[in-house]
């Protein structure tokens, strides 16, 4: 009977074996967010070519699944979420950082041309000195600069600085003369020339007003722009980011795909193409390219409807409380922007439209509304910052299932000079909260290089809306802030939603890819300062570790 007992005991084991499926990879004992939604953890999850086939308890993943004991992963306790998406940012611009005169945090005007300075030296005569990052509001006047600050240090180079918003630039009296700017010139269409009281130049351009200089100044060589991206993608890798929404020149999506190609391209990138001047050879160029299933596309067409909030170029209903006699910058007329959302449409591209002023956040609005009216159907529209809305709009982007595509960050930046500039209309921007509540869908990023790339940054501002030196106590109008899990969601659920690849990623459930992080910390219980400091331990990209 004994011998009888075994040989059962033997066939048991055997044919329970059998029925587990063989799996690349077993993560256990962690505490994994799936993001499903924004209070779901589960302890386990198996992977089988770069996918998510399970997640549950360790006890049912184990009983259900095998892999070799070394592709077993103990998470040792570890947080895991999915990994970051970041739903705007323009990484051919944050790579090129690495080239260029970097402004980014400086608090004293006396530091900013002490560093412009410096990089003149080891510039030749007549060549460019570009940066970007300088923001007067860190200053002690908090008043713009002008060309004659630069002039004093060279009127043998070509200064050109972009303000960190990228909708201001500083030049010196150089540049000015190259692009003919003078006393008589007129402001172009979308742009502004800042003046003194004669009426000349003073050297600050806002938004269209410089956009001829980027066709001017050198660019890198394709091979300097591979570099640069391969360096940047790892260190976006480091961050934990595994997804992002590219705001890039439209070159830039043919070397990421040669990048994919040399095995060099370990996040998923969703091109936004800029409006084109022509469609035809723009789609020739992406058809010529291709696409890289799962890993390259470009879905999404780009637009601007006003400037930034900063430069005091945001479009507002009304004037700004510092600057009684200005509402900002429209970019275009409502029915030019209306023709050009209704031909992105019609070439069957998602739209992304920069609004950040409360006018320009109701012009796309209207834009939107008239044009669902047109041709009814559901669509994937997107607001780049969505910062300032008026209370009676939130509503509106529910109606018309707009996604509110914003970046956390930028709230802790501004909350030191927003009231100042806009008043009572600061109670509903970076209104994270409200659009929650009226069912609208947030995508998170981080606009990088404007604000730092780390997600962490992004994190900690949406649950404090206090800046990292922890003001103000409580955090800016706190009814808007969100919980970690809604956070958590907005960056990694959310922005693939926005980017409309979530049927496949952005949350940890099966079906979807294995793109996850590993943290040093557990970001839903530690005190919230210690979040700025939680560090990525791993990330893995289609179950692989790229970090």
């Amino acid at each position: 009977m004994y011998k009888n007992f075994l040989v059962l005991l033997l066939l048991l084991t055997l044919f329970g074996c059998s029925k587990k499926m063989n799996v690349d990879h077993i993560f256990v004992n962690g505490k994994i967010f799936t993001a499903r939604t924004a209070t779901e953890f589960v302890d386990a999850m198996a992977v089988k070519n770069g996918v998510i086939v399970a997640t549950g308890t360790q006890r049912d993943i184990l009983k259900r699944y095998h892999a070799p004991d070394s592709a077993i992963i103990d998470l040792n306790d570890k947080l895991v979420v999915p990994g970051f998406h970041d739903a705007h940012l323009h990484f051919y611009g944050g790579a090129k950082l690495k080239r260029e005169v970097n402004l980014a945090g400086i608090t004293s005007l006396d530091s900013v041309l002490k560093r412009i300075a410096e990089a003149v030296k080891h510039t030749p005569e007549g060549g460019w000195v570009i940066g970007r990052g300088w923001d007067h509001e860190l200053w002690k006047d908090k008043k713009l600069p002008n060309r004659k600050m630069l002039d004093r240090i060279s009127t043998k180079h070509l200064i050109y600085l972009r303000r960190v918003d990228g909708h201001a630039a500083w030049v010196n009296t150089p540049v000015l003369k190259l692009i003919r700017y003078n006393r008589f010139t007129p402001d172009p269409p979308g742009g502004k020339i800042q003046r003194d009281r004669f009426g000349n130049p003073t050297g600050i351009l806002f938004d269209n007003a410089f956009s001829l200089l980027d066709q001017l100044v050198p660019e890198p060589t394709e091979t300097e722009k591979k570099m640069l991206l391969a360096r940047a993608i790892k260190e976006a890798n480091r961050l934990g980011i595994t997804s992002i929404t590219d705001n890039s020149p439209l070159d830039i999506y043919k070397i990421y795909h040669d990048l994919y190609n040399e095995g060099q391209l370990t996040l998923r990138v969703n091109f936004f193409v800029y409006y084109p001047d022509d469609w035809d050879s723009t789609l020739a160029f992406l058809r010529k390219t291709g696409e890289v299933p799962r890993f390259l596309h470009a879905p999404l067409i780009k637009l601007f409807a006003d400037g930034s909030l900063g430069s005091r170029s945001a479009l507002l209903l009304q004037p700004y409380n510092d600057d009684p006699g200005n509402q900002g910058i429209g970019m275009h007329p409502f029915e030019e922007l209306l023709k050009m959302v209704r031909a992105a449409d019609e070439h069957g591209f998602q739209v992304g439209v920069h609004a950040i002023g409360d006018s320009a956040v109701r012009e796309v609005l209207d834009v939107f509304e008239t044009l669902q009216a047109e041709n009814p159907k559901h669509r994937r529209w997107r607001i780049e910052h969505s910062q300032v809305v008026a209370p009676s709009d939130f509503l509106r982007y529910r109606d018309l299932h707009v996604i509110a595509s914003m970046q956390p960050s930028h709230c802790i930046t501004d909350l030191h000079w927003a009231k100042e500039r806009i008043g009572d209309r600061a109670r509903y921007s970076y209104a994270w909260k409200t659009f929650l509540n009226n069912n609208v869908i947030l995508a998170f990023g981080t606009d990088w290089p404007v604000e730092p790339l780390n997600p962490m940054i992004g994190l900690y501002a949406a649950v404090t809306r206090q800046d990292t030196l922890g003001f103000p106590e409580g955090g800016w109008y706190p009814e808007e802030r969100i919980s970690m899990g809604e956070a958590i969601r907005a960056y990694t659920w959310g922005s693939a939603y926005a980017a409309g690849i979530d049927s496949w990623c952005g949350t940890l459930q099966p079906g979807r890819v294995a793109d996850f992080v590993v943290l040093s910390e557990d970001v839903f219980t530690i005190p919230p300062k210690e979040i700025l400091n939680t560090l990525v331990v791993a990330t893995y990209v289609g179950g692989k570790r790229v970090f």
